[in-house]
């Protein structure tokens, strides 16, 4: 079964890709196929901030995840710097449990208030104000992805809600497969992987409840007190998620702990002053 699902996802050829970056981006997505849930269970989950530069791979990478979904690719749905903080609250609720993709621009980080995301990270709540002053609380029931080429300027309380899988690091892995094989998949051949997933609601919450208490200690007691109490919660999530994947594709150990380690990486650059 696990070797089935990995072939219908061509697994190999995407880590043969996008490497170690590519499994936490995808344990990050099959956690946020049940983002309602798990906030309601921990009262958060993080934002997922995909960074690289132009051709890195950020476009593909989001065309394949969304085909996991079962999704034709489609441009971003939350508009940042082009619409109303009213738009922006009614396409997140709109979106219910779908995983909203929004692209970042440099020229649009100045005219954006990122602080409007932080309750998504919490409750989930928006609230859609009318001109006469009118205002109405909704749900947003998904997760939140944003592409940038360069990290967004934001402050810590919105950086701390985020996990950052960057593709253009220093020593990034190198493409052992052409870019065609990724593009050329389809979403109706995920269809198996996506039910596995949507019928595994139970035992994804119930891992984490039960590991995420260790690996949360572990990363606090590993980087003192330096490292942000939110930001050893998401990277705890992060690392039960892994587990989790790896278990239902039977990832190899090796595979495993470099996709541990670049989470590991994330919560050490949290405590490195500015």
């Amino acid at each position: 079964m696990q070797n089935q699902l990995k072939s219908a996802i061509r697994f190999n050829d995407f880590v043969a890709y996008f490497g170690a970056p590519g499994v936490v981006a995808l344990a990050w997505w099959i956690g946020a196929a049940h983002a309602d849930r798990i906030r309601q269970e921990q009262n958060s989950f993080p934002f997922l901030q995909i960074l690289g530069a132009a051709g890195s791979g950020k476009t593909l990478l989001m065309d394949y995840l969304q085909k996991l979904n079962g999704e034709t690719p489609q441009s971003p749905t939350l508009p940042l710097d082009h619409a109303t903080p009213a738009a922006r609250a009614r396409a997140l609720a709109a979106a219910r449990q779908r995983i909203v993709i929004c692209e970042v621009l440099c020229e649009s980080e100045r005219s954006f208030d990122w602080d409007e995301l932080k309750p998504l990270y919490n409750s989930g709540k928006v609230t859609i104000r009318s001109a006469d002053n009118q205002h109405e609380d909704m749900t947003f029931h998904g997760a939140l992805v944003i592409t940038a080429n360069h990290r967004v300027e934001c402050s810590d309380a919105v950086s701390s809600r985020m996990v950052t899988v960057n593709l253009s690091t220093d020593g990034a892995h190198r493409p052992r497969v052409r870019p065609e094989v990724i593009a050329d998949f389809k979403a109706n051949e995920a269809s198996e992987f996506t039910s596995k997933v949507a019928e595994s609601e139970d035992w994804i919450i119930s891992t984490i409840q039960t590991f995420l208490p260790c690996y949360q200690g572990q990363l606090t007691r590993k980087y003192g007190a330096g490292l942000n109490a939110r930001t050893a919660l998401n990277c705890a999530q992060l690392i039960c998620l892994i587990d989790l994947l790896c278990s239902l594709l039977s990832i190899s150990q090796d595979l495993q702990l470099e996709a541990r380690k670049l989470v590991h990486d994330i919560a050490f650059t949290d405590t490195l002053p500015y």
